[in-house]
């Protein structure tokens, strides 16, 4: 296929009349605290052999960016959900009422019990609220390139980020700067260690070029973090610290921080990836997740809705 074709498919779901079609054969919008989330689902290939998994993407990313790892996950016996947080994806650009931790919560719960969970970068910090607002019922975590537990620094950011103008600023830059498929080919290449495709370029722009998304993302940061966790908040839950050994955007060191405050967890470091492992080098990240996930027995998964 022509690239400009694999770049234009993606952005005519953004259309007039396009709205009823889904992004994907199993997407699916669900009312999750009153807003609109795009979820898909991956049932078990066969029997269902492991643990519910939930996947939480990062900044700027999407479903788009669990593509190889929740089929994989899948066939190895899991059932698979996936959904953009609000502001992302085809999700609404609304946010949810409280925290993110707060509305998926009970949606978890609708859903089965004793939930493995994998968060990626920002999609950290929803897994570490989650482990805090549903004790018993995590049953294991991955925490992908990212750590849930803000330094001094990130938590000064956060403050300047309470500013109207500067979130109104920052929107208007990104819209400006960002949104073009030459700056989005250059930060994933940064992201990815090697140059990005055009399939790849395609899946993590188009939806970031919905209207108001800049704006959404950036006053869903500024207004959604939970309480801030400490170790021994997390650390009850069995625990895998994966990072990219060549990660540009969040460090290694970050991650010894991360060990340092949950020193009873797991950490497996993907030899020549970045920070988005799970796309690049999808076997051994598959290896290392289902490592952590398999000492979890069976538990009880509803049918979809």
């Amino acid at each position: 296929m022509k690239a400009w074709l694999c770049l234009l498919l993606p952005l005519l779901l953004l259309l007039p009349g396009a709205a009823s079609a889904q992004p994907f054969e199993n997407s699916r919008q669900e009312a999750i605290a009153g807003v609109s989330v795009h979820v898909r689902h991956w049932p078990a290939d066969g029997a269902v052999r492991g643990c519910p998994v939930l996947l939480l993407h990062g900044f700027g990313g999407s479903t788009f960016s669990f593509r190889d790892l929740a089929p994989a996950l899948a066939a190895a016996g899991h059932e698979v959900w996936a959904i953009d947080l609000p502001a992302y994806g085809y999700s609404a650009r609304t946010p949810f009422p409280g925290t993110a931790g707060e509305a998926l919560a009970p949606w978890l719960r609708g859903l089965g019990q004793g939930w493995c969970l994998l968060g990626h970068s920002m999609g950290t910090r929803v897994v570490a609220e989650l482990v805090a607002d549903m004790p018993g019922d995590i049953a294991s975590v991955v925490y992908l390139a990212g750590n849930p537990i803000p330094s001094a620094k990130e938590l000064r950011n956060r403050e300047r980020f309470k500013s109207p103008r500067l979130r109104g600023w920052l929107a208007g830059l990104l819209e400006r700067r960002y949104l073009r498929e030459e700056k989005i080919g250059e930060l994933l290449a940064k992201a990815y260690g090697r140059p990005a495709s055009p399939e790849e370029i395609a899946g993590y722009l188009a939806p970031l070029r919905q209207p108001g998304t800049a704006l959404a993302i950036m006053n869903g940061y500024a207004a959604q973090w939970p309480a801030t966790p400490t170790g021994a908040d997390l650390d009850g839950v069995p625990t895998l610290i994966l990072w990219g050994e060549n990660d540009e955007w969040v460090k290694p060191e970050v991650a010894d921080r991360l060990q340092a405050a949950l020193p009873s967890a797991r950490r497996v470091t993907v030899a020549g990836a970045g920070h988005c492992p799970m796309e690049t080098h999808v076997a051994p990240t598959l290896d290392a997740v289902l490592a952590q996930f398999a000492p979890v027995a069976r538990a009880a998964v509803a049918p979809p809705k």
